[in-house]
């Protein structure tokens, strides 16, 4: 099996030769670290982290998990099962309010993937410096920092994904079979959590294909390797045929589970847009403004005497992953590139490692590491003075929000906008109201505000579609879209909402 894990099929160099001759001792890699460098991203990211509910997906997540909710309207791709009962775990047990509760999730994610990091570098390069760069690198990453402080599913694929890297590379020294029950399993795990882990499956099962096609021994594993990997997925699939055997229906329930009701075409498009690739490459290179990215493209095809050299597998399921999603036509395409940062982070420090880096070069790559934080405060205003997001037509220009501070702070702690702005919705509400939310990405958190307040039987939460035939006699808050439209006749405002007055509900906006 030796030569399945070579990056490239070349000779031992004499660094090679010298070191068996000398019979080198073992290396056996120790604990403290990865796991002081976890904590530490742990505790980064769950006291700057948001505390309570948000925009979007993170506000659904936390009505769902508080509320029980397993099943999701968008469908069974948009369930999660796992960082659901890790979810519900979370606010079961800490102490703090359940938005928050939700976050230290996605934090113990970012930590386990930052502990990761460091133990794989630290593996391959059998040096610390290169893997403290790494680790450091995947911290302080921007669009890693923030989504592992917010209430989402990515942080937690991220720290799988290197959790499977990670195994894989115990495997490649050791060459136990049993080690591929663990990738698999730990695949499957990750799969329990988000759809991701298909896209790393094929690169595993190449792999281990390939291995029995060179080893008899290792064949006989394929049963325990593939109950390894069902015992992972368990939480999915199992809910998944549930819902096969609750409705009777098999490819309607498939096609949920990897693409959800709605975003078919664009998991099955061929071509990128280029508007949300470039934004996708912004947010990377706000992430890593250091020189991890050329480091670990060169760490991608390193050179056959390289002091540290990186499995073959790495680059190809990073690309695998890139071809995903840079053609998956979404605005928050870059969102997906999260679980990959990892592998970035991974080969940054591989790269930094191998290359031939001046005292001074290495000096700056540390400097600027260090000056990431400064970068991140000085971003927002920056950008804000330029207007950026107005000029290119990504301005949302939500209630409350700062479009600015909400997109480039990575720290979230201090974005409480939607839970502003539910609250003055339900402290406008009257018992026996309606409250109309023209935006389906603030419903979340109206909902939630509605749920914490016990009021969820007294106020009725609806759509303007919904709301055509309400009765006209029945109190009524409008919630917009924007903090700029104008609200149909018949309504006054009342701080960001709008009450309907005596002369009835209209749910056309005349502003438009």
């Amino acid at each position: 099996m030796d030569r399945l894990f070579r990056t490239s099929e070349t000779p031992p160099t004499k660094l090679d030769t010298a070191r068996d001759c000398m019979n080198a001792p073992r290396f056996r890699p120790t604990p403290f670290l990865p796991v002081l460098l976890g904590l530490g991203a742990f505790t980064l990211y769950l006291f700057t982290g948001a505390r309570t509910v948000q925009w979007q997906d993170s506000g659904q997540f936390v009505l769902r998990i508080v509320s029980g909710e397993l099943d999701n309207p968008w469908g069974l791709a948009m369930t999660h099962p796992l960082h659901y009962w890790l979810g519900r775990i979370a606010v079961g047990f800490f102490p703090g309010q359940a938005p928050w509760a939700v976050t230290g999730v996605s934090a113990l994610g970012g930590g386990l993937a930052v502990g990761g990091v460091f133990a794989c570098v630290r593996r391959l390069a059998r040096r610390t410096s290169p893997a403290l760069f790494a680790t450091l690198t995947l911290m302080f990453a921007h669009t890693f920092w923030r989504f592992s402080g917010l209430p989402e599913v990515y942080s937690l694929s991220a720290a799988l994904l290197i959790a499977q890297v990670y195994a894989f590379l115990r495997l490649r020294e050791s060459e136990n079979p049993t080690g591929w029950t663990a990738v698999f399993f730990l695949n499957g795990l990750a799969f329990a959590n988000h759809n991701l882990a298909l896209l790393t499956l094929p690169t595993w099962g190449l792999t281990f294909l390939t291995a029995c096609a060179r080893d008899r021994m290792t064949r006989r594993w394929l049963p325990a390797i593939a109950g390894g990997w069902i015992l992972g997925a368990s939480p999915y699939l199992g809910l998944i045929a549930h819902t096969m055997a609750t409705t009777g229906e098999v490819m309607p329930v498939i096609r949920s589970a990897l693409f959800g009701h709605d975003f078919g075409d664009e998991v099955t498009g061929a071509l990128p847009a280029l508007r949300y690739t470039a934004i996708t490459v912004g947010f990377l290179l706000l992430s890593f403004p250091n020189f991890a990215v050329p480091l670990a493209a060169r760490s991608a095809a390193p050179a056959p005497d390289a002091p540290a050299r990186t499995p073959v597998q790495v680059p190809i399921i990073l690309l695998t992953h890139l071809i995903f999603f840079l053609r998956y036509n979404v605005i928050d395409q870059y969102t997906f590139l999260i679980p990959s940062f990892t592998l970035i982070a991974l080969l940054a420090g591989t790269g930094y490692a191998s290359a031939s880096l001046s005292r001074r070069m290495r000096r700056a790559a540390w400097l600027l590491l260090a000056l990431q934080p400064f970068l991140y405060f000085m971003t927002p205003p920056l950008l804000r003075a330029t207007g950026l997001l107005e000029r290119l037509d990504l301005d949302r220009d939500k209630p409350l929000r700062d479009d600015y501070d909400y997109l480039f702070l990575p720290w979230t702690v201090g974005e409480t906008s939607a839970a502003r702005l539910a609250e003055k919705t339900l402290d406008a509400a009257d018992p026996g109201g309606v409250i109309v939310v023209e935006d389906p990405m603030a419903r979340y958190a109206v909902q939630w505000e509605r749920l914490r307040r016990g009021r969820e039987s007294t106020i009725s939460i609806l759509s303007p579609e919904e709301a055509d035939s309400l009765d006209p006699d029945r109190s009524a808050v409008w919630v917009p879209r924007r903090a700029d439209d104008v609200p149909p006749k018949g309504w006054e405002a009342r701080g960001p909402v709008w009450l309907r007055n005596s002369d009835g509900l209209d749910t056309t906006d005349q502003s438009r």
